[in-house]
């Protein structure tokens, strides 16, 4: 998200919650120039107290004035109806950025005629700095579009850009399966340390570091590496 733009995000779930950390952390993004529309009055002051972001109830408060718009709508919203309406009431310029999952660059362009759109998937490491971020975008001043993608997603971890919608919902299934996948299966071997006799952060360490070595040898793979993982594929015991 660009400096110096009045920017806004429709849903005040755990989405838009990790966006948040991640744009304040990493991005160096000010919370308090960020409009949040929130379900009630109870959760604009949880968002305000934890983020100091400018919550809502009502959208009227910014979207007239809002150049960069922030669908993060969660898997239960009916989300059509939702963003109906709302084109007719922002800058025909305003940048739309989507991680609503499922919600396709072609509804985005039918609910936002002549809106550049952003449809982007992560995952919840770009708090870290450490997350992987893909991203498609529409017909409409792609060029832009992908320029600014690049500007923010780059910031939170690394980026991919998608040759196609399709191949960024299979990145996201991946993402978001890899990511519960792995978390689960870190804790579970920290566990087995901590059952074992083994402090807790010398357990996390020596798993941190089993996950970096698996890691450098499946992601830069050479003709020994390959040759001593089928040995020891074949070595059952």
């Amino acid at each position: 998200m660009v400096s110096n733009k009045i920017r806004g995000f429709i849903g005040d779930g755990l989405i838009t919650e990790i966006i948040l950390s991640a744009a304040g952390k990493q991005a160096g993004v000010n919370p308090a120039e960020i409009f949040v529309v929130c379900k009630s009055k109870e959760r604009c002051v949880e968002l305000r107290e934890q983020y100091n972001v400018r919550a809502v109830v009502d959208a009227e408060d910014f979207l007239s004035r809002v150049e960069i718009l922030a669908l993060a709508l969660t898997f239960d919203t009916n989300v059509e109806r939702e963003i109906s309406g709302i084109n007719e009431k922002i800058p025909s310029n305003t940048l739309i950025i989507s991680c609503t999952y499922g919600l396709k660059i072609s509804t985005l362009e039918k609910y936002f005629p002549g809106h550049p759109v952003i449809r982007f998937v992560m995952n919840p490491m770009i708090v870290a700095g450490a997350g992987v971020c893909a991203y498609a975008v529409g017909s409409v001043n792609s060029a832009d579009s992908e320029n600014i993608a690049q500007f923010f997603l780059k910031s939170l971890g690394r980026t991919i850009k998608v040759a196609s919608e399709a191949e960024l919902e299979a990145v996201g299934d991946l993402i978001i399966s890899g990511t519960i996948y792995l978390f689960v299966t870190m804790n579970a071997l920290i566990e087995s340390g901590k059952k074992n006799g083994l402090e807790v952060e010398k357990a996390r360490e020596i798993v941190s570091q089993i996950f970096t070595g698996v890691n450098e040898t499946v992601t830069n793979p050479d003709a020994v590496i390959e040759y001593l993982i089928k040995q020891g594929k074949s070595q059952k015991k």
